[in-house]
């Protein structure tokens, strides 16, 4: 996740055939869930990419190790001050050193669990560290909120204006500092600010952290308390953080899930009745990613009806929300609204400006890329569904081929597009988040794939569920 929500221009194009317009309406009514995320077993010799596993594996670990890390080492990690800076050209050029809440709790997440899951690197969790310490002292203000942004040496710049995806990211690198290094003080904090955070949410005077609006809830808040709370979860239980679990699980599957078309629509009331002006968008990246953490949640409970459940959502979400004419995932839809005048777009931390008309709206996002492909991945290692590889293939030939920067000489990638991708020479910001943890998360899925094929002499998945991915 990282924008304001700004709830796409054509009808649905149906996955079987490649431009064959039908109203959404029609295609809305879905068989069984189960049905529709059946395996099928990849056969001896099973390639994704037109690679290999250990292939596929060889790619990621050269492009996390040798590309993504390096470029953060020189351009987005103070190493005087401690803690990131995400504005930098794609050429590594600082266009200012701000320091954002979001970017910090984001990048004390990826090298901690760089520390737990890779290496011990002991510059790994100094890197940590020193971010850590920098946004404890810098950004929590006294009365319990944190700061949304302030300069390189710690100076207030923007107190705390109603966004707590700030301090959602915060918990979520702190507990996995904690982990890495036994801070307990890091521990408690995270646990803290997430029984802080969920009282907020059930309170009618907070305004939505991602509309802004009052009385309405987001999607957004119930994908960041579940993923938290399940890393957190299988290290420390914790009735509480339980409970916010599957009050966040039941919000998703249950409330925000439309029947009519099949789809998770991205703002409830409070009282769970449907907006009349949001009642029918979806935000596309958004429902994938919640639907794959809630996978991983199933992973963590051992419940196998509530992780096919997720992943038949998550194939009819792929269905109607794929560009299948320029690649990749739509921003958003707004179901059988097809003159919707969507409001300006500007991801948080740019000055751009995604201005569209119609039922889709078709501004691209590096970060939705990798939602995808952690979320195929994932039911391909535990299903082997057919439907899983053809979709990876093609968010990762699209990914590749038209958002990477490596053929102007640039290591990393876009962060933001418009429909047809076309490159573009400068950034405002780069992404230190989504892509190292699809990254990290699709090399530890490849190498569990790759030990189950060598001890079994065929290809992995489909398998038992395992522990999942952290």
């Amino acid at each position: 996740m990282s924008r304001k929500i700004t709830l796409p221009r054509r009808s649905f194009l149906t996955l079987a055939a490649a431009a064959t317009a039908a109203p959404l309406a029609r295609v809305a009514a879905l068989p069984s869930d189960h049905a529709r995320s059946s395996a099928t077993s990849p056969g001896r010799g099973f390639k994704l990419a037109e690679m290999s596993l250990p292939e596929l594996r060889k790619q990621y670990q050269t492009e996390l190790f040798d590309d993504y890390l390096p470029f953060w080492g020189r351009s987005g990690i103070d190493h005087q001050f401690g803690g990131f800076t995400c504005a930098i050209d794609h050429d590594g050029t600082l266009l200012n050193d701000h320091k954002f809440l979001w970017f910090q709790g984001r990048g004390i997440w990826v090298y901690s669990f760089l520390y737990n899951h890779f290496s011990k690197n002991p510059s790994y969790l100094e890197t940590a560290k020193r971010a850590k310490e920098f946004m404890m002292k810098c950004f929590p203000q006294q009365d319990g909120t944190w700061a949304d942004l302030v300069s390189r040496e710690g100076k207030m710049l923007k107190p705390f204006t109603g966004d707590l995806f700030g301090m959602y990211f915060a918990a979520e690198g702190l507990q996995e500092y904690a982990y890495a290094s036994g801070d307990s003080e890091a521990r408690e904090t995270a646990f803290r600010l997430m029984k802080q955070l969920f009282v907020k949410l059930q309170d009618p005077t907070v305004p939505d952290p991602e509309t802004g609006m009052m009385g309405v809830r987001s999607q957004g808040v119930w994908m960041v308390t579940v993923r938290t709370a399940t890393q957190m979860l299988r290290r420390w239980p914790d009735p509480e953080i339980d409970a916010m679990a599957r009050r966040s699980v039941d919000a998703v599957i249950n409330d925000h899930y439309n029947p009519e078309f099949g789809l998770t629509t991205e703002t409830l009331n409070l009282d769970k009745s449907r907006p009349k002006e949001t009642a029918n968008i979806t935000v596309c990246g958004h429902s994938i990613e919640t639907l794959w953490m809630i996978m991983d949640e199933a992973l963590r409970r051992r419940d196998q009806g509530l992780y096919d459940l997720c992943a038949g959502r998550l194939r009819h979400h792929l269905d109607v929300c794929w560009d299948h004419i320029f690649g990749g995932l739509a921003d958003s839809i707004n179901v059988n609204h097809g003159g919707y005048q969507w409001p300006v777009d500007t991801p948080v931390g740019t000055t751009y400006q995604f201005r569209e008309t119609g039922e889709y709206k078709w501004n691209k996002t590096s970060w939705s890329f990798d939602e995808v492909l952690i979320a195929t991945l994932n039911v391909i290692e535990q299903r082997g569904s057919a439907w899983a590889a053809r979709y990876f293939d093609l968010a990762h030939d699209t990914f590749y081929k038209k958002m990477s920067l490596k053929a102007h000489g640039f290591p990393l990638f876009m962060a933001f597009a418009e429909r047809e991708m076309a490159f573009q020479p400068h950034a405002v910001r780069q992404e230190n988040y989504h892509h190292a943890r699809q990254l990290m998360l699709n090399l530890m899925a490849l190498d569990r794939m790759i030990k189950r094929e060598d001890s079994k002499g065929k290809p992995g998945g489909p398998g038992p569920i395992n522990a999942g991915n952290t």
